[in-house]
């Protein structure tokens, strides 16, 4: 259907849960471009990109619902700001971990540009991988020490990697309360299973993807301008998101200086089938 998305492409561009999205929908806050009469499947457009990242950044920022469906109907930004003012008081009044939501709460209006987006194809590749299991809050700390296993192990058997590491996503429920995320590093060999790491494959595929320059703050523009190329180029989901760490995280790095790939396995419409995400009602 031209212009409009299935409900599994906007849910992964705009980093919200299918489950998220049926409940905005309930409430009124993020309705559906269109709903398909017969079948019920959900439609969404890419116009609606920048409600949608409003909503998850209030939502990141604690915004409880209903101040959230306020600013949505506010006839005037200064309607919307008195609300977050409101907001703005109670986290103030709180402990030092709310002070930077406060400080944040003027920027969650700014929208992001679309990034570059490219199509590149990725022949199998070897390699070595381990599993982490964290929700997303926990995620970040969780990755340190899972990659850090992953190298002591390739070290271990005198493995070189032979490309930038990355994390495979295995599921799109950013809402679960544990997310399952391959890391993997290219080998030209693959490693002797132990109980740090195990020999794995990235399966050759066509990938759209674009680059993040900077920390993960706002990292959503990735994502969004992924899912806005796929819907021009009518690409269909073909596989888990991918991050690829051209200029990886390091403790003492700073974050203006990362730069990493977001990477979606795509196919045509009418390609070849393969490990392909079926589209979500």
């Amino acid at each position: 259907m031209t212009g409009f998305m299935p409900i599994g492409v906007f849910a992964r561009a705009t980093r919200l849960s299918v489950r998220v999205l049926r409940n905005y929908d309930r409430l009124g806050l993020l309705v559906p471009a269109r709903v398909d009469p017969d079948t019920g499947y959900r439609w969404y457009s890419v116009g609606q990109f920048a409600r949608a990242g409003l909503i998850r950044r209030l939502r990141e920022l604690e915004v409880p619902l209903p101040e959230i469906a306020e600013i949505l109907s506010a006839d005037t930004p200064e309607q919307a700001g008195d609300v977050i003012e409101r907001h703005r008081e109670r986290v103030t009044a709180q402990a030092a971990r709310l002070d930077e939501i406060a400080a944040r709460l003027g920027a969650v209006l700014v929208e992001p540009g679309w990034l570059h987006v490219y199509e590149r194809w990725r022949d199998a590749q070897p390699t070595a991988r381990t599993l982490v299991r964290a929700p997303l809050s926990e995620l970040a700390e969780a990755l340190a020490p899972g990659f850090a296993r992953l190298f002591a192990g390739l070290a271990e058997q005198g493995i070189t990697p032979t490309g930038p590491a990355g994390a495979r996503y295995l599921g799109d429920d950013l809402d679960a309360a544990e997310l399952e995320v391959e890391l993997f590093v290219p080998v030209a060999r693959p490693p002797r299973p132990t109980a740090a790491i195990a020999p794995g494959q990235l399966p050759d595929c066509l990938l759209a993807a674009t680059v993040h320059e900077g920390g993960y703050d706002d990292i959503e523009a990735a994502h969004r301008s992924l899912g806005r190329w796929i819907t021009e180029q009518a690409r269909v989901l073909a596989g888990p998101a991918e991050e690829h760490y051209l200029v990886p995280p390091t403790p003492r790095g700073p974050g203006a200086a990362l730069r990493t790939e977001i990477a979606w396995p795509v196919r045509p419409p009418s390609g070849p089938s393969g490990p392909a995400d079926e589209e979500t009602k």
